[in-house]
């Protein structure tokens, strides 16, 4: 049965692994790409939060799908993230939308400074997380 879950585990990281791979590689020429890869990376999150909200729930023994829910569950939750990116619901597809335009006015550089500056914000962030 872990074996199961095991390959279930790894099928879904390999496929998230190659979709960030698609998303790195690509370079938005247009606003229509940007939509896009917007889209696809709200899809990614919202597949691994709700793959995190499913881990975070006890299976009943009396009414479990058994190996073919195991199976499949990925694809559903797979399903399940696409449809909620398109209801743009969350926000985050615009957020991100409006952030990658925004490189994309500078030339899709980041500056020295833009580097300094998240720097900061994560060691601050960090810090006070180790207090």
């Amino acid at each position: 049965m872990s074996e199961i879950n095991a390959l279930s585990n790894v099928s879904v990281n390999d496929m998230n692994a190659q979709r960030f791979e698609k998303v790195n590689q690509k370079t938005p020429e247009n606003l229509e790409e940007v939509k896009k890869l917007s889209k696809e990376f709200e899809s990614i999150f919202m597949e691994i939060v709700l793959k995190s909200m499913r881990d975070s729930v006890d299976k009943s023994k009396f009414i479990d799908g058994g190996n073919g829910e195991q199976i499949f569950q990925s694809m559903l939750d797979t399903e399940y993230a696409k449809n909620l990116a398109n209801q743009n619901m969350t926000g985050l597809s615009t957020s991100i939308e409006d952030h990658l335009t925004k490189l994309m006015g500078d030339g899709g550089k980041i500056t020295e400074v833009q580097k300094a500056v998240g720097r900061a914000q994560y060691q601050k962030i960090k810090d006070t997380e180790e207090r």
